[in-house]
């Protein structure tokens, strides 16, 4: 059984499910809301998913879900998957401010089919981790989305060194372009 962010209900029915306290609840129904505003601007449709629980020492997790599916929407990409997880622990409030531990895991993969290169399939995870005690006065909500925003903002960027810089490379040095084999060396 699983427990819905948006109705606080669990499916299929456990009478004895454990969830979250009121003030959690409120916490995670506004940050659903919003995370759902942010999933639609970054990644222009998909699914996400908050899960707040209380743990020990007035501290908190949140849970931050994001699963984005794509078929044939971008050039010769014929399956391709984004699933983003986030998770915050948020140590208790001592003189306004409170710690945030961000563990972050992306994890991808897409599948092309062209008639010039043949069937390609690129998959893989990144993980990452970032520490910071900052001030509550905004609220934990803006606090932890400035987290994700940036951890996001690092993850895309290695992702796009790491495995598509490096795949671009490989492949090239495999299948070099037409034009590249066109090209002659001069006679010496």
């Amino acid at each position: 059984p699983f427990r819905s962010p948006w109705s606080n209900i669990y499916e299929p029915p456990l009478e004895d499910g454990t969830v979250p306290s009121e003030e959690m609840r409120n916490l995670e129904v506004e940050a659903n809301e919003v995370f759902s505003v942010y999933r639609d601007q970054y990644y222009e449709g998909g699914i996400s998913s908050v899960y707040i629980w209380e743990d020990e020492d007035e501290s908190f997790i949140a849970c931050f879900l994001i699963k984005k599916d794509g078929q044939g929407k971008r050039g010769y990409m014929q399956i391709g998957s984004w699933d983003a997880i986030h998770v915050i622990q948020v140590g208790p409030e001592e003189e306004g401010a409170a710690h945030y531990c961000l563990n972050s895991t992306v994890m991808l993969s897409l599948t092309t089919d062209n008639k010039q290169s043949g069937t390609f399939n690129l998959s893989g995870s990144i993980r990452r981790q970032m520490s910071m005690t900052l001030a509550v006065a905004d609220g934990h909500l803006v606090n932890m989305g400035k987290m994700i925003e940036e951890m996001e903002g690092k993850l895309r960027n290695s992702l796009d060194q790491v495995y598509f810089g490096k795949t671009r490379e490989m492949v090239c040095t495999l299948r070099p372009p037409p034009e590249v084999l066109n090209m002659r060396l001069p006679d010496s």
